[in-house]
């Protein structure tokens, strides 16, 4: 079957999803974002692709640091709410009833609702279309306990964006030979 060249992104999911959060003089923003993965482990990086219309994308732009926030299923239409609505017209964290909490080390926020929070310096960023992409170094990371060690444990329940309104979660982990 042919796929469209301008869906065949879609191939490479489900992808976990994601909040993006960026904050600038007083002003906060976050946003549901799949397109985000690891590109280094020492010093641990990550790339996060954000179209640059994002008010987030703005945010990051001005004070080059974000956090990335891992929902579990738990609050997949929060997610989903989040990533539908611009913060530059709604506070997304009463939109959402998110909680927003102290980072430790960068002056974004994190969301408390979320399994694991990474706080991210920005390195470096490369134009890709209407997209930037963030090369974000991780600064700090934490994750509840109970549900991470070393990996992530199958009742972690991260969510994953499938396109669209359709999203999964990780389970049914098997190891191979």
């Amino acid at each position: 079957m042919k796929v469209k060249v301008e869906e065949a992104y879609r191939l490479l999911h489900p992808r976990p999803v994601v909040l993006i959060c960026s904050s600038y003089e007083g002003k906060t923003s976050f946003m549901a974002c799949s397109w985000i993965t690891p590109v280094n482990d020492e010093p641990a990086m990550l790339a996060a692709a954000i179209w640059e219309e994002n008010f987030t994308h703005e945010l990051i732009e001005k004070s080059n640091e974000f956090t990335v926030n891992v929902p579990s299923v738990d609050i997949a239409e929060k997610v989903w709410l989040a990533g539908k609505k611009s913060g530059r017209n709604v506070d997304k964290a009463k939109l959402t009833k998110l909680k927003l909490g102290k980072a430790k080390k960068v002056s974004a926020p994190i969301i408390e609702d979320c399994v694991a929070n990474l706080e991210c310096v920005v390195k470096d960023k490369v134009k890709a279309g209407d997209h930037t992409v963030f090369i974000g170094e991780i600064v700090e990371a934490y994750a509840e306990k109970d549900l991470f060690e070393k990996v992530w444990k199958e009742d972690a329940r991260i969510l994953m964006h499938v396109g669209g309104k359709v999203f999964s979660t990780s389970s049914n982990f098997f190891e191979v030979r």
